[in-house]
């Protein structure tokens, strides 16, 4: 897994900004597309769940596991159309700035799990970085809008309904 430019912007969002936010727990579902680079591909739908803790300072804690739940599929040469799925399971560091319309920016550890049809399956773990933008419905309710690094092929492009408790 690679390290890059991507990085670089999610953690200078992360120590840029200075702002309180409302601390506590909250809970969430995300949606959205793992792009991949494979050439010719339909890309899998990935949907999930993210629970976390955020602190008066911005900071938190956050946890998120994602599941295809619409294949992609790709052709391969001579075999022709291979469906295949992702899943993670990831832990991040997070930062979301202040007000109603904010900044989110996130730095941590995935393990994603590849399954093939006709080929099994892989799995890969290491850096993760995403950066998004979020609006608070209600003081309780927030909706994000997010990209994250999974690996130098795959990408998450994804929006999440996050509930505070």
């Amino acid at each position: 897994m690679g390290f890059g430019i991507r990085s670089l912007v999610a953690v200078v969002v992360l120590a840029c900004s200075t702002a309180v936010q409302a601390e506590g727990a909250y809970v969430g579902a995300v949606f959205g597309v793992m792009n991949t680079d494979v050439s010719g591909d339909d890309s899998p739908l990935n949907a999930g769940i993210r629970a976390g803790y955020s602190w008066n300072s911005g900071w938190g804690l956050e946890t998120e596991l994602t599941n295809s739940v619409v294949e992609g599929e790709f052709n391969y040469h001579y075999w022709g159309a291979e469906n295949y799925s992702l899943a993670t399971q990831a832990i991040y560091a997070t930062y979301r700035s202040e007000g109603d319309i904010y900044l989110k920016g996130r730095l941590g550890y995935l393990r994603e799990e590849l399954e093939i049809d006709h080929f099994g399956e892989y799995s890969d773990s290491g850096a993760s970085a995403g950066i998004g933008a979020g609006f608070k419905l209600t003081e309780r309710v927030l909706f994000e809008t997010e990209y994250t690094f999974i690996e130098s092929d795959v990408d998450y492009w994804s929006g999440s309904l996050v509930v505070r408790f």
